[in-house]
Order: C-alpha cells, then structure tokens, then sequence
C-alpha cells in the first residue's frame, strides 16, 4: 500500500508566492528557493562595515533600495570581489524558456558575472537571458539555464563576481550590492497541467495540480477578482498528488492553511 503524505503551506509558503519583490520589477516566473548559506566571501576594496554582513544575501530580496539611513540588507562585493552561496534548492535545466536563476541587486545596477556549479570545482559562467535595471530603485539579472548547461544535471552553488569596480557614496559599499539570489520555475500555464481536486474558502478556490511531465505538484489559487498564484509543493516526480483540503489558521503569517495530501511513489511496495 502506498504511504499517505501530508504537506501543510505553511512549510512552503515563504519560498512560493513571491513573484514580486516590493522596490523591484515583477518577475515572470515563481520563486522555488533562496540562497540559504555562504560557502565563500572574497570581498573587494571597499567592502567594509555594513556591506560585509554575509547574511543580508540568504533569503528572499528585501532591501528597501532608499536613502542612506534606511537598513542595508545587501551584501557589497567590493571592486572585484566576490562570493559563493549555497541554494535550497538546487537548479536544473527545465526545457522551457523560463529562467531558473535571479539575482538581484540592490539600489543602483553594478555590473557582475554569475557562474554555477555542483562541485565548486568546475564552474560554468552563464549568459544573461533577461533583466529589469532601475536606476537606484533596485535591479535583477535572470539566467536560463538551457542550452548552457546539460539536462538533468544539478547544479547547488552559484558564484557572483563584481566585474563593475565602481565606488560608492556610502562607505563599505563598493561593487555590486547582492540583495539575494533566488531559484524559480516556470508558471504551470507554460506547461500541461492536471488538476486533482479543489476547495474554496473565504471567496477563493484552491486548485491541487499535478505537471503530467515532471511530476511536480502545486496549489493554483483563483481570488475573488480572478488574480491567479500559485504555490509549488514538490519539483521532481516523487510524488502522485491525491487529494487538497482547507483547515484553519495555524500562525502560518495569516495565512489559510492548506493541507495537500499526496503518495510517495517510492513506497507504492509493500
């Protein structure tokens, strides 16, 4: 007998709706993961103080891009610096057009290369696929990663290098000022969908869909004037999706919790 899983979103919702970032341009796919650790920080001239806090990098882009007395939540390479960081989840080739890979700059565009690997000894320097440059309003650059990398392979690392070697009128900030660097994933309209079942509550409906070619399960939410998110659950093909359900609220940011249940299809076995 297969083993009944269940997944609440409060567990996922930090990484899962986040399609727009506040100061920053919408991106136009959803966010899967952050960079949740740095392996290695190489600061340049002029990185000091408040630009070297390496945990201002991990998590989702939350600068406030204004004035100088505002927090700064950016990690400054320095001219020529740079850093490695580790991501939650680990990038992959999708066959698609979308981009797997973001990284977002804080206040004004510096210019840096970003480069991936899976062993942080072989390192592949991606080209740029796409970007929103605001002039001291913040700014992301955004990698596909087909055609520059083989399918399947997984890649956990990602290098960004300050190529800008530019100054700053704040102290300790030169270079690039990296706000966070996120993985995303392809809106499920881009691809062919299924749909398992569906709830409603307080005016929305919930949609438990399943992606007939990878396998990756998610939760499409319709509110009442017809704006769609979505919530990804699992990204491979490890799980078969049964059933959606809305239960109370669990602290979970005053969120509705939704309770998705699922099979593990490695234990189909008994």
């Amino acid at each position: 007998m297969k083993k009944l899983i269940l997944m609440l979103a409060c567990a996922f919702s930090v990484s899962a709706m986040a399609e727009t970032y506040t100061t920053y341009k919408p991106i136009p796919e959803i966010t899967t993961g952050y960079a949740n650790s740095v392996v290695q920080y190489n600061p340049g001239e002029g990185a000091s103080g408040i630009g070297v806090v390496t945990e201002n990098i991990l998590g989702a882009p939350d600068d406030p891009n204004t004035g100088s007395n505002a927090p700064f939540k950016f990690l400054s390479l320095g001219k020529g610096g740079n850093v490695i960081v580790e991501m939650g989840v680990a990038l992959q080739a999708d066959g698609t057009s979308a981009k797997e890979l973001y990284v977002f700059e804080s206040r004004t565009y510096e210019t840096f290369d970003v480069y991936i690997s899976n062993d942080q000894t072989s390192w592949t320097k991606l080209a740029v696929s796409g970007s929103a440059i605001q002039d001291g309003a913040g700014s992301w650059v955004g990698f596909n990663l087909d055609g520059q990398v083989p399918v399947g392979q997984s890649y956990r690392y990602v290098r960004i290098v300050d190529t800008g070697n530019q100054g700053s009128a704040l102290a300790g900030t030169y270079g690039s000022d990296i706000d966070a660097v996120i993985s995303t994933a392809a809106l499920p309209s881009q691809a062919s969908y299924k749909y398992i079942d569906t709830d409603s509550r307080n005016g929305k409906v919930y949609d438990l869909y399943q992606n007939v070619g990878t396998g990756a399960i998610g939760v499409k939410i319709i509110d009442k004037d017809n704006k769609v998110t979505y919530i990804p659950f699992s990204t491979d093909g490890s799980l078969d999706a049964v059933a959606l359900s809305l239960q109370g609220d669990f602290n979970c940011d005053d969120e509705k919790d939704i309770n998705v249940l699922a099979t593990r299809k490695a234990d189909s076995v008994n």
